[in-house]
């Protein structure tokens, strides 16, 4: 004869149902999650880039700063303030040694050239015409940067 079993039956597969269907509620949701997070840290990067550079470059300092020092509504509408004086110090800045800047990339340019095949200079220079035309950071329009906005003097 046989004895009885001491342990209890393997539970039934239904049983196990309201388990897996509670795993894939939690796993769906937390994939849900990370998706709209990224997408809305993409959507928050990207609204910061199409502003002007020294905005967005004033804005991700501003971000970094708050995350990190705990910063007062006050602290933030000081550090506003001195942050765009300083990028509009900036600016005067490099519009002053701009003239100097420029000639300097143009020798290089002649010197870089001067090594190249004329095949080479060919697209070296198509190269150079896709770069200024390409949109976006870090010198998206209005920069002062090579070839990018209005009043450059390629214009």
């Amino acid at each position: 004869m046989t004895e009885p079993s001491s342990s209890p039956p393997p539970p039934s597969p239904a049983r196990w149902k309201p388990l897996a269907v509670l795993a894939a509620v939690f796993l769906f949701g937390g994939v849900a999650g990370a998706a709209i997070g990224r997408g809305t840290a993409l959507s928050d990067l990207e609204a910061t880039f199409r502003r002007p550079p020294t905005e967005a470059r004033a804005q991700f300092r501003l971000g970094a700063m708050r995350r990190h020092l705990d910063l007062t509504s006050d602290q933030v509408r000081e550090l506003k303030a001195t942050l765009a004086e300083a990028e509009s110090e900036r600016e005067r800045l490099l519009a002053e040694c701009r003239p100097a800047l420029d000639e300097l990339r143009d020798r290089t340019d002649a010197r870089v050239k001067s090594v190249l095949t004329p095949e080479q200079r060919a697209r070296y220079e198509e190269l150079e015409a896709e770069r200024r035309q390409r949109p976006g950071p870090p010198h998206g329009p209005g920069h002062p940067g090579r070839g990018r906005g209005p009043g450059w003097r390629g214009d």
